[in-house]
């Protein structure tokens, strides 16, 4: 080797680790589960007139929604149940519900369900709710040719477990 070679040897060394570096970051960057981008953010972000035309027609309508999930269980899924209702607070009959859910710390993982109607106003789907928490429950509710969206958080809770009571034998 020459004489004054150690230099540039160092200098691309450390070139080469930065490098190595930077490529194993973004590598767990873009695996963790707990960072997101919304959806086709720019499309949003482009109809952004039409977001606001239709929250103007949320408020026209007068609809409301509720939404509940029952408690955790371990192994399996959890109801969601959605009860809507009219602009003079009666149930809304016979309308197609869609729901999208979503951890909000695990905002990437979106489940989306068309809702069973149970009448009343009632409408259920079985989702993988399974980590007690805040969730995120986008609704789109559509009758006739009326058209409603909502966004609206849930906590979800574990179901507590309580053991069988044990028969005794006899008097103490």
């Amino acid at each position: 080797m020459k004489a004054g070679m150690g230099w540039p040897i160092g200098i691309t060394a450390i070139l080469g680790a930065t490098v190595a570096a930077n490529l194993v970051m973004m590598r767990i960057a873009n695996n963790d589960p707990s960072f997101s981008v919304e959806p086709d953010y720019y499309r949003k972000a482009v109809f952004y007139d039409s977001t606001m035309a239709q929250s103007h027609r949320n408020l026209d309508l007068g609809w409301g929604v509720h939404a509940f999930a029952d408690s955790i269980v371990q192994g399996k899924p959890t109801r969601l149940r959605l009860v809507l209702r009219d602009e003079q607070a009666l149930p809304l009959l016979g309308a197609t519900v869609e729901a999208t859910v979503l951890f909000n710390a695990r905002a990437n993982d979106l489940t989306t369900a068309t809702l069973t109607d149970e009448g009343a106003g009632v409408y259920t789907a079985t989702l993988p709710i399974n980590t007690p928490g805040e969730w995120e429950v986008r609704v789109n509710a559509t009758r006739d040719t009326s058209h409603f969206t909502s966004s609206l958080r849930i906590t979800a809770v574990r179901a507590i477990v309580r053991a069988a009571p044990t028969a005794r034998s006899g008097p103490e």
